[in-house]
This record gives structure tokens, C-alpha cells and sequence, in this order.
């Protein structure tokens, strides 16, 4: 067992002092979950709006036409987000909302409209903006050309760097935190690998719809080559702002990755610690060492066969070195891991290692979320944060994502829905290990961000899927009920902002509810 490992199970759990005073609570949300007017004032379709329309693509044949309907409601959500003491909200741009083909020479200036008044209306009420630039809306328009007019050519980080020198241009003098990139890895292996997402390429053993959807695909290789061009777009649009925009508009930029952290599947098995460092190194590291060290993991590098890892030029690594203010975090879930040694043909089975949510003695490592592929472990994030800290040479982070859908929950009646306690219960529990890794571990955690704010349209779960710790009523007018999770946050934003962090050990989810009830009527 490595030390550095050994070091992340038995960390400590005692801390005695606040968060900073500027640690930037907030929600999430991206534009294609729930914005809806999808065909209204100017913007174009994106590859999402393409994929849904094949069958049985999406749960239910649903789509995300009118979703929760943000783009006329946002209003009153931004008045929920006041409600509760949020004041960091992260957001993302439609490109073809801004750009409907996607190119800069076609602007569509009702979606320039729409984005200056919702991120006016957010520092009017106080909260900041945090926008991504791409959370999976690629132009449907450069998939009209080929399928390797997407994130498989190599000029789509021209057309990425153009974009964003637009919205750097455009709203740059307002937006103070960007993120260019979301999830590079769903990207690439969602998108391009099993198929499951858009623009659904993959090799024919993992799903004939690819033929239909995507018209084929090599996810042997395809995936790596996507994630290569996304990584370079990322870097040009990071060298541009700092070079045009970063000096006078005084503003931060990276992107957000996600990743669990995995333990071994046998304890008494070192292959298995092994399988551990390879299993964070082929998810966060993928992304992160880029952007650190100008190169690709090592991990990877040694056991990606068939040159099918791409490599970066002399040039293109001094361009990925040192491209972030911050590294992103995107953390919900984590398994255990076993190594097999058996070469693999593609990113599933490169890193040589199978996961499970059990070990090897039948050992659940946590329940079950409504989302088959979320097992929840709180400590994972601690201990991902300190090996983030370790590998990195202790960057900034934020925790952009973190969130849980509730079993059945879709199923429930609306009152039952809102006093979601497993959600409560995550959202405490991941919180106290973020606390304990920013004042116990001294990781320089300096944001957490829930996800979400809505519920929202959850891919190709449809709206089968919630997420939210507002409750949208998908059969009576998209309504907005806050749930009980959303007063907890309220609550523990309150109080880690004015108690020791150790206090909160010793006060329930729901009793934080009732203290902040406590505190308002005496206010009152």
C-alpha cells in the first residue's frame, strides 16, 4: 500500500476553525437541461436536439424542447436562489442560442440578449455568474457537414477558440469566472465510445443505434482523438483570453472534470492499490496532467496500446501547460476497483482494471441513487481532493458538481418528494468531508457548487431522473416546490459561515432546518 494511500484512509477527522469568508457556495445548471425554447428567437438545433429525435434514444421518447422552461422563467428562479442564500450560480451558454450554425460571422443577437439580461438580472440580485462555455451542445450544423466535422477534427479548435473570443468579448466585462470545458470525459466516451450520448458513434459490438444515430464510429479510437482536439480547444481559448481579455476583465478560467475515487477491491491485494492510482489517472488525470504538466499520464502513456493515445506537439504542450486559473471538479459517486493486467482495445478495459460497488468480501461501499452508476461515498471526495492536492501542487479547486438523485423519487407524490432525506444526508455528509478536507487537510477547496438547482432533463434518462433541490412539476406548468434538501443547504451555508466546522458534526441535517426557522422568526 502506498504511503500517500495509507495517508487517505486514515486522515483525521478533527478540524476546529471556519470557512473562508469568500468561499463561494452555489448551484448548477447547464442550458440544454433547462432552458427549453429549443426552435424560439433565432437559435439553432445543436446535436442533442438531433439525438433525441430518434427512438427510444431518450426515456420515454422524451425531449428537451421545453424542459423547465429557464428561458422564460429564469426570473423567479434567480428569486429561489435569494431565497435560499445562494450566491454563486453556474450556468452554461447555448453556442447556437449565440451562434445558430456556430460560426461567428452568424450572431444570433436575441440569444446575446437573452444571456446579458439573465446575467444582469443574477448581479442585480447578488450572484455571481459561473459559465461554462460547452456542456455537450455541439452546432448540429458541423455534424451536418461529416461526423468528422465534430470534436473528431482537429479545426474544431479554430471554431471553439472563436466562440469563445465571442463570449469573452461579448460578456466578458460582466462574467468573472469561466469554464471552458464540462466533462471531457462524457464527451469523449459517452459520445464517441459506448454511444450513449451525442452524437452516438461506437463500434458495432456496443450498439447497433450508432449505425443509425451516428452513422458508425471506432470507439477503439475515436474517443482519445476527442478528448485530444477538446483539450486543445480548451487551451487556445484559455491563451486567448489571457492574452486579450484576462488583464482588464480581471476574471478566472479553467474547466471541470469528473471523476470518483476508488478503492481496492481486495485490501490485502497491492495489484488492487495499483488499479486505484491507474483508475483516478485514466479519469481526472486524463484531463488534469494536460493541463499541469503539458502531457498525458503516465498510467495511460504505459498502457494504451496500438499508438492510439495521441501526442502532444512541443508546442501544443507548452500551450497546455499552466491553462487554468483553478481545476474543476465534477465528484458524485465512487466504486471499488480490481486490476486484471489484461491489455485492453478501449477506454474501458485500457487502464486494466474492472470496477464493482462491492469488494471482494460482498461489501456494498454505499447505497444506491435512482442513477444505476451512483453509489454514494462521502469520503471519496475528501480523499480525492487530497490526491488532487498531492498531484497537482496544491491548485485551487471547485467542486462544480455534487449531487444525488433520489430512489423513486419521480414515482413519489410532490408532498413526498420534497422531504427528500437521502439527498439531505448526502448533500451534509459530502459536505462535511469537503469541510474537513479545506480545514483539516488544508486543500484549497474554494467553492462547492450542488447539482442541482432544478430538475432538470437528465439526458437519456429524460425526466425520469431528478437531481434537483427544487421539485419541477412536469404535469402541472413546470411549478417550482423547494424541497427540503434546498433548506438544508440554506442552513449549512449559514452556519459554516459563523460556527467551528467541528459544531456541525454534532447537529443533524434537520436540525439545521429547524435552527434556521429558529433564527428568521427571531429576525422577524
Amino acid at each position: 500500500m502506498s504511503k500517500f494511500f495509507a495517508f487517505l484512509l486514515f486522515i483525521g477527522f478533527s478540524c476546529a476553525s471556519v470557512l473562508p469568508s469568500d468561499f463561494a457556495w452555489g448551484a448548477a445548471t447547464a442550458a440544454f437541461q433547462v432552458e427549453g425554447a429549443w426552435n424560439v428567437s433565432g437559435r439553432g438545433p445543436c446535436i442533442w436536439d438531433f439525438f433525441q429525435d430518434f427512438p427510444n434514444r431518450i426515456y420515454n421518447n422524451e425531449t428537451a424542447h421545453v424542459a423547465d422552461d429557464f428561458y422564460d422563467r429564469y426570473p423567479s428562479d434567480i428569486k429561489i436562489l435569494q431565497q435560499l442564500g445562494i450566491k454563486n450560480f453556474r450556468l452554461s451558454f447555448s453556442w447556437t442560442r449565440l451562434l445558430p450554425n456556430g460560426l461567428v460571422s452568424n450572431v444570433n443577437q436575441a440569444g446575446v440578449q437573452f444571456y446579458n439580461n439573465l446575467i444582469d438580472a443574477l448581479l442585480l440580485a447578488g450572484i455571481q455568474p459561473y459559465v461554462t462555455l460547452y456542456h455537450w451542445d455541439l452546432p448540429q450544423a458541423f455534424n451536418n457537414l461529416t461526423a468528422q466535422s465534430t470534436w473528431l477534427d482537429p479545426d474544431i479548435v479554430n471554431k471553439f477558440n472563436a466562440y469563445a473570443d465571442f463570449c469573452f468579448k461579448t460578456f466578458g466585462n460582466k462574467v468573472k469566472y469561466w469554464l471552458t470545458l464540462n466533462e471531457i470525459e462524457s464527451i469523449a466516451w459517452g459520445g464517441y465510445g459506448v454511444g450513449s450520448a451525442a452524437p452516438g458513434r461506437c463500434s458495432p459490438s456496443f450498439g447497433d443505434w450508432c449505425q443509425q444515430v451516428g452513422g458508425g464510429g471506432n470507439s477503439s479510437t475515436e474517443p482519445y482523438l476527442v478528448a485530444h482536439n477538446a483539450l486543445l480547444a480548451h487551451a487556445a481559448a484559455v491563451q486567448t483570453y489571457r492574452k486579450n481579455y484576462q488583464k482588464t476583465q480581471k476574471g478566472k478560467i479553467g474547466m471541470t472534470i469528473n471523476s470518483g475515487f476508488n478503492l481496492p477491491w481486495d485490501s490485502s491485494d497491492e495489484d488492487d492499490y495499483k488499479a486505484v492510482q491507474y483508475s483516478i489517472a485514466f479519469q481526472y488525470g486524463w484531463f488534469a496532467d494536460p493541463q499541469v504538466f503539458g502531457r498525458y499520464p503516465t498510467e495511460m502513456s504505459e498502457l494504451i496500446t496500438g499508438n492510439r493515445l495521441p501526442t502532444f506537439t512541443p508546442e501544443q504542450s507548452a500551450l497546455l501547460k499552466g491553462s487554468y486559473d483553478f481545476l474543476g471538479l465534477n465528484y458524485y459517486a465512487s466504486g471499488y476497483v480490481h486490476w486484471t493486467g489484461i491489455p485492453g482495445d478501449n477506454y474501458q478495459n485500457d487502464g486494466r482494471y474492472t470496477g464493482s460497488p462491492y469488494n471482494k468480501t460482498g461489501h456494498l461501499i454505499g447505497p444506491f441513487a435512482e442513477s444505476t452508476w451512483l453509489n454514494v461515498y462521502p469520503p471519496g471526495l475528501r480523499m480525492l481532493l487530497n490526491w488532487i492536492k498531492a498531484r497537482y501542487n496544491d491548485p485551487d479547486i471547485y467542486i462544480f458538481e455534487n449531487g444525488v438523485s433520489v430512489p423513486g423519487e419521480n414515482d413519489m407524490p410532490e408532498a413526498q418528494a420534497l422531504n427528500d432525506t437521502f439527498r439531505m444526508n448526502y448533500i451534509y455528509n459530502h459536505v462535511l468531508n469537503m469541510v474537513d478536507a479545506v480545514v483539516n487537510d488544508k486543500v484549497r477547496v474554494k467553492g462547492y457548487f450542488l447539482w442541482s438547482l432544478l430538475d432538470n432533463f437528465e439526458w437519456t434518462q429524460g425526466f425520469s431522473i431528478r437531481f434537483g433541490i427544487t421539485y419541477v412539476n412536469y404535469n402541472q406548468n413546470l411549478t417550482r416546490a423547494i424541497k427540503n434538501s434546498a433548506y438544508l443547504y440554506q442552513s449549512l451555508i449559514g452556519y459554516l459561515g459563523t460556527h467551528h466546522t467541528e459544531e456541525l458534526k454534532n447537529v443533524s441535517p434537520y436540525s439545521l432546518i429547524e435552527m434556521k426557522k429558529l433564527e428568521q422568526l427571531s429576525l422577524s
